[in-house]
């Protein structure tokens, strides 16, 4: 299962508020996020978005190429073996994220989620949880957390949601098998709950 959506979307949370629902229904589940911080391509991607001002071309691929590496990485080391392993993992961030935030336009999207698409080594997710949260709304969890990064201005972050609508078209078009699910507010007990359940439901499907 992945989860998507702008920074300060609540992804984080989401997460661990899922982990410990499923945990109540006896389901096992790992918690993962990407970049992982655990490779030396992750910490070069930790180090560009903390220096730079601005996100141009050159920077956005190399920062494409960063994030293949510490995908790949994290598929072989961390999210197969858990799944092998029977275990739920819930993911921050896939490959969506590189499309909606490398990508200066629809064509560079598209170009992005093929790549990935028609990549055998990459794990199509069974569950995307889209958090469609107002631009707003985010910008000021974010203000109130930390200092803001080179992303997370009002207009990036327009482009940004721009960019994840277009994925997901795409990936509803082209994976059709793939449960998706887009919740545009701030989630309390009563979505974590369906959340639940639509993860539950799935795993027992995948079990029988």
């Amino acid at each position: 299962m992945v989860l998507e959506g702008i920074d300060g979307s609540g992804k984080s949370t989401t997460a661990l508020e899922l982990s410990r629902r499923l945990a109540e229904r006896s389901l096992q589940s790992v918690v993962l996020r990407e970049p992982t911080e655990k490779t030396d391509a992750s910490r070069e991607i930790r180090r560009i978005l903390r220096t730079v001002k601005d996100i141009d071309a050159a920077i956005s691929r190399e920062l494409i190429d960063l994030f293949l590496i510490d995908r790949l990485w994290d598929l072989k080391h961390q999210i197969m073996p858990a799944l092998k392993a029977s275990k739920i993992v819930l993911l921050d961030r896939y490959f969506l994220s590189t499309a909606a935030y490398q990508s200066a336009n629809s064509t560079d999207v598209q170009a992005i989620m093929q790549s990935y698409l028609n990549d055998n080594r990459i794990r199509i997710p069974d569950i995307l949880i889209y958090l469609n949260l107002p631009i707003e709304s985010a910008l000021l969890r974010l203000a109130e957390r930390r200092q803001l990064d080179a992303f997370e201005t009002e207009a990036r972050l327009n482009l940004v949601a721009h960019n994840y609508s277009t994925a997901i078209t795409l990936l509803r078009e082209s994976r059709p098998e793939v449960q998706i699910v887009e919740l545009a507010h701030a989630l309390g007990d009563e979505d974590y709950e369906i959340l639940s359940d639509t993860i539950a439901a799935a795993a027992a499907r995948k079990r029988a």
